[in-house]
């Protein structure tokens, strides 16, 4: 994965009152979550910035109380997927 860097005051550590692994990883998990909600990136994209799986996000979207972003065409290409894997 290419990556991008960003630069943060070094005093966002002393106000988020965090180490600066613990910074960092509160900054992608804002990031992430922010544009997963917006719908700007999918589940599994959020999931690679923070470096969690699928499963995982979705542990987390419960525990923030963020709604999965599902619609109706999400349902209807499953059902599709399921009548090719049972039919």
């Amino acid at each position: 994965m290419n990556e991008l860097h960003v630069t943060f005051p070094k005093s966002l550590e002393i106000t988020l009152n965090k180490s600066e692994s613990e910074t960092v990883s509160t900054i992608k998990e804002i990031v992430a979550l922010h544009l997963y909600k917006n719908g700007t990136i999918s589940l599994g994209k959020a999931g690679e910035i923070m470096g969690l799986s699928k499963q995982e996000m979705l542990h987390l979207l419960s525990i923030r109380r963020i709604p999965i972003n599902y619609d109706v065409n999400d349902l209807e290409s499953d059902l599709e997927t399921l009548d090719r894997v049972l039919g």
